[in-house]
């Protein structure tokens, strides 16, 4: 097989550098991205490239024309894509009542926004029925429970999982696969403050039915499943990586 590309938002560190590192591995050619070109994308890009050809792409997808210009020199790098993995996203939730307009309108450009116009601007990059075309989107069990005081994060996510579907159903008749990961609770910069105390985090792995917290690495491998020919059948559907947490129903009383 001839090398594919791949080109994930958000891939410094966390969940994208999970998912970087896991594509590298099976001899994908990455397309890195950040807002910033900070000592996380440095230290990311020296990590990817001893895998695999790599190129970093530095684009604020939160801002208008970000994500066209991400896909454009993405394409451009080694004439042309087969992948795209929207993962940038961020968590600003605050008290309900606290919550602002600025808040809402800063998640949903990153966790919605970035992600419809990220793939549009893939799709029109793709000629029609082009082998091993499909775009994944990361959304969250957020998507099916929702967390006091996360309305806004819960809601984007929400909205993930729909414009998955809405996607999948669009673009079939191009030969587009759509699907999207659906990560429980990961350790990654954006649950580190929450996840700094032992206790809480004692706590919260005794309610995964696996029994721990998610690293990134866990979800790297279902992205290449979705990408890869074994899952060409597959579109408009959301894979759950939680270790159970939305299977299990509330214990009543004696041990979790």
């Amino acid at each position: 097989m001839a090398s594919r590309t791949v080109c994930i938002t958000g891939s410094t560190q966390g969940i994208g550098l999970g998912i970087a590192k896991a594509f590298a591995a099976q001899s994908y050619r990455v397309i890195l991205n950040s807002h910033l070109r900070d000592r996380h994308a440095e230290a990311a890009i020296a990590e990817i490239s001893a895998l695999t050809e790599t190129h970093f792409v530095r684009s604020d997808l939160a801002k208008p024309g970000g994500a066209r210009e991400l896909i454009e020199e993405a394409h451009a790098r080694w004439g042309g894509l087969n992948t795209l993995v929207n993962n940038a996203g961020t968590f600003l939730d605050t008290g309900f009542a606290d919550l602002t307009e600025d808040i809402f309108d800063r998640t949903f450009a990153l966790n919605v926004r970035a992600y419809l116009f990220a793939s549009q601007a893939f799709a029109k990059s793709m000629r029609d029925n082009q082998p091993g075309a499909s775009i994944i989107c990361v959304g969250s069990t957020n998507s099916m429970a929702a967390e006091r005081d996360s309305v806004a994060y819960d809601t984007s996510k929400g909205a993930v999982l729909m414009l998955v579907k809405s996607l999948a159903v669009t673009l079939a008749s191009r030969g587009i696969r759509v699907n999207g990961l659906g990560p429980g609770l990961v350790r990654t910069p954006l649950t580190a403050a929450a996840l700094s105390s032992e206790t809480l985090q004692k706590s919260l792995a005794a309610q995964i039915p696996l029994g721990r917290i998610a690293e990134p690495e866990d979800i790297g491998g279902a992205a290449v499943f979705l990408a890869s020919d074994e899952a060409r059948y597959i579109t408009g559907q959301m894979l759950f990586i939680d270790g159970g947490i939305l299977a299990n129903q509330l214990t009543w009383g004696g041990e979790p």
